[in-house]
């Protein structure tokens, strides 16, 4: 009986500890905003996540948008709720289009960084070809 009693107990605390854990990291739920069209950014995006060291993409659906990441690099089986990011990539229009963390990934403890590495991606892109119009016209 006091075996079983101590088991449940246990297992309170564990239980316990993990939905405090989650509370501790900060939300990323930036929605990020490009001028351009929805295959171009859900491909930037794509080669943006998919050279990120410590992740792997996982699964990807350009139809829905979807992007998912799984962790290589966990500390224990308590770490398990942060093994998955996923990333929704939205048309809002013809030319303009939005990529965000999923509201599950988006307590994640390196969503900043990918969130940040997707952002870059798109800017030297961008900067890449500004360079290469101002060639082409002098």
């Amino acid at each position: 009986m006091k075996k079983h009693v101590f088991l449940v107990i246990l297992a309170a605390l564990a239980i316990t500890g993990c939905a405090s854990s989650m509370k501790d990291f900060p939300k990323y739920d930036q929605v990020l905003v490009y001028d351009r069209p929805y295959d171009y950014t859900y491909l930037r995006t794509l080669e943006a996540l998919n050279t990120f060291p410590g992740w792997v993409l996982e699964e990807t659906d350009k139809v829905k948008g979807l992007i998912v990441l799984r962790n290589t690099q966990y500390g224990n089986l308590f770490d398990r709720d942060k093994w998955i990011a996923r990333f929704r990539v939205k048309s809002l229009g013809r030319k303009k289009t939005s990529v965000e963390l999923e509201p599950s990934s988006q307590q994640l403890t390196d969503g900043g960084k990918l969130l940040d590495r997707i952002d870059q991606m798109m800017a030297m892109t961008q900067k890449v070809q500004g360079e290469q119009r101002a060639q082409l016209v002098n």
